[in-house]
C-alpha cells in the first residue's frame, strides 16, 4: 500500500493536533497500569475503540454522549475521559464535536503515535488501511482547519 509522505509529516508535526493528543492519551494512562499499556496495550485500545466506532458497528449507540459510547465499545475509562473532556485542549470539548466517521479515524491515526513499534503491532494492518485511503491526507488537514477556524484547538 502507498502512504503519502505529507500524511504521515502531518500527522507526526511535533506541535501538532494528532501528536498533542496521543501525548495527553500517553500521559493520562493510569500508573498502577503503565506496566500493561508499555507494549501494545495502548495500541490495541485505540484500534479496539475505532473498530467501534466505525459507522457500521456504532449506528445504534450514535445518540450516546461521546464518553458513554466509548467505554461501551470498550475503551478504557480513562481514555474515554481524555477524548471527551472539556479540557482536552483549553475550555471546549473537541473530540465530541466530531462526526463519528472522524472519530474512528483519529483513534486509527494515533496509533502510530503511541506504538513502541509498528511493525509488530497487532493494529498495524488497520492502521495501514487507515493511512492508505485515498485522500486522507486532504481530509485530515480539513478537519484540523475546521477545528482551528471554529477555535476548538486551543
Amino acid at each position: 500500500m502507498n502512504i503519502a509522505g505529507d500524511v504521515v509529516a502531518y500527522v507526526f508535526d511535533e506541535n501538532g493536533f494528532y501528536t498533542r493528543l496521543a501525548n495527553r492519551a500517553i500521559d493520562k494512562v493510569p500508573w498502577h497500569q503503565r506496566v500493561r499499556y508499555r507494549k501494545h496495550g495502548l495500541c490495541v485500545c485505540l484500534n479496539k475503540a475505532a473498530k467501534g466506532l466505525d459507522p457500521g458497528t456504532y449506528a445504534k449507540g450514535a445518540q450516546l454522549p461521546l464518553r458513554a459510547g466509548l467505554i461501551r465499545v470498550g475503551c478504557p475509562q480513562f481514555l474515554a475521559e481524555v477524548f471527551s473532556a472539556t479540557s482536552a485542549f483549553g475550555v471546549k470539548q473537541i473530540l465530541g464535536t466530531l462526526p463519528h466517521s472522524q472519530l474512528y479515524k483519529t483513534l486509527r491515526v494515533m496509533i502510530p503515535l503511541v506504538c513502541p513499534d509498528l511493525d509488530v503491532c497487532p493494529a498495524r494492518t488497520d492502521v495501514v488501511k487507515t493511512y492508505a485511503a485515498p485522500a486522507f491526507g486532504q481530509e485530515l488537514k480539513s478537519f484540523v482547519a475546521d477545528l482551528q477556524r471554529a477555535g476548538l484547538t486551543g
